[in-house]
């Protein structure tokens, strides 16, 4: 058995395969427990049409906790009231700099993972925490 690493090339060999995802109609309350569930930190929003609607994070549950109060307000919210709409999506063939700086300049810490030749279908999810893990093999 070879003891060789194979060679992360793009963005393909350093995605999380697969999604985690949710309907913007789902409550708060349950996409927190989808996240703490699945050990993820974001889930990708999506529907029957296209099927990318956005992307929910626990840092968009927590800022509506802050801004509607912790209570039966934010229960009563659905991931539509906070996700964010405008997803950054690249291909599983482009280029690990090029994830870089999207989200370096864009100030977001992860994409979602698209088909090359369907953009509305999700396939995976690559974050700032899976670069920092890629540069500290490099």
């Amino acid at each position: 058995m070879s003891t060789e690493t194979i060679p992360i090339r793009n963005v393909g060999d350093l995605m999380h395969q697969g999604v985690y995802a949710c309907s913007e109609h789902l409550r708060l309350p349950e996409a927190a427990r989808l996240m703490t569930e699945h050990g993820v930190r974001a889930l990708v929003v999506t529907d029957a049409t296209c099927g990318l609607r956005g992307l929910v994070s626990q840092r968009d549950l927590v800022n509506a906790a802050v801004q509607h109060g912790m209570g039966e307000q934010w229960r009563a919210l659905t991931v539509a009231d906070v996700m964010t709409r405008a997803v950054i999506t690249i291909t599983p063939d482009a280029p690990i700099s090029e994830a870089a700086r999207l989200m370096i300049e864009r100030h977001i810490h992860r994409l979602v993972v698209v088909e090359p030749d369907d953009p509305c279908k999700p396939i995976g999810v690559v974050s700032m925490g899976d670069l920092v893990r890629f540069l500290m093999q490099e």
